[in-house]
């Protein structure tokens, strides 16, 4: 397959509006029982910090199903919310959900590195707040989130080939980092025509608003938003590439006459 251009990524983007736009109201319900076991997992013993981070492929699946669905024209329920747990998938899964654990680690150790630990201090309030060190901290915290994007980027692709190709991990992850170190441009486009729908939508409520509460609020429901909308087009991606997956529920097969 040839290299796909820098325009795809926007089409993409464009695919995954037309997407979510026929059943927003189910995808985010959809991810909102995701939040919701995310949130719930913080309670197991032991695991409780790290759950969220090592379930986040299966709750991925249970967002990239529902696009599969409403591609079939078929309604996306929250049940979808555990699809992800079975097996053979659930263990592939895991075992992404622990190389994203290790990928975040690893950006934190560079961040603690480059700015001495100061906003990792920061956060944990060991130190007081200080305006001029988040100002000296701007450059490691780009640094280290852009090896965290760079990391979960080339491994995008690899949870849906692991549900619906049913690969192996480590079979997942050669043909999902080749992919988009091929097609890396496509890719990028993406990623920056998000990053900037972002951007502009969150500036419009501060313009609108006067209430610092709702400006947050607001910024805060489109990042959730973009959240579903980032799956979407991953979904898109996917399909272009691979094919499209089949529905959760195969359609029936009328009666013959």
């Amino acid at each position: 397959m040839s290299k796909l251009p820098a325009r795809t990524g926007w089409h993409w983007v464009k695919q995954a509006l037309q997407l979510f736009r026929k059943q927003p109201g189910a995808l985010m319900a959809l991810f909102f029982c995701c939040m919701f076991m995310s949130l719930f997992s913080l309670v197991v013993p032991l695991l409780g910090s790290v759950a969220p981070t090592l379930l986040a492929p299966m709750f991925s699946i249970a967002l990239l199903q529902a696009c599969a669905d409403i591609d079939h024209e078929q309604r996306a329920l929250p049940r979808l919310v555990f699809c992800g747990f079975r097996k053979p998938a659930r263990g592939p899964l895991l075992g992404l959900g622990l190389l994203y654990l290790l990928v975040m680690l690893f950006a934190l150790a560079v961040l603690s590195w480059l700015d001495d630990g100061v906003l990792i201090k920061m956060a944990t309030r060991q130190i007081p707040m200080d305006k001029d060190m988040l100002e000296n901290s701007r450059s490691a915290l780009f640094v280290s989130s852009g090896i965290y994007m760079l990391g979960w980027m080339l491994t995008s692709l690899a949870a849906p080939l692991i549900y619906w190709q049913k690969m192996t991990l480590a079979k997942a992850l050669f043909f999902s980092v080749v992919t988009v170190a091929r097609d890396f441009k496509a890719f990028l486009a993406a990623a920056v025509v998000l990053f900037l729908m972002f951007q502009i939508g969150s500036a419009i409520p501060v313009l609108l608003f006067d209430s610092a509460q709702l400006e947050v609020t607001a910024i805060f429901t489109l990042f959730l938003i973009m959240v579903v909308l980032m799956h979407c087009t991953l979904y898109a991606c996917y399909r272009q590439i691979f094919g499209t997956p089949e529905a959760s529920v195969p359609p029936a097969t009328p009666p013959a006459p």
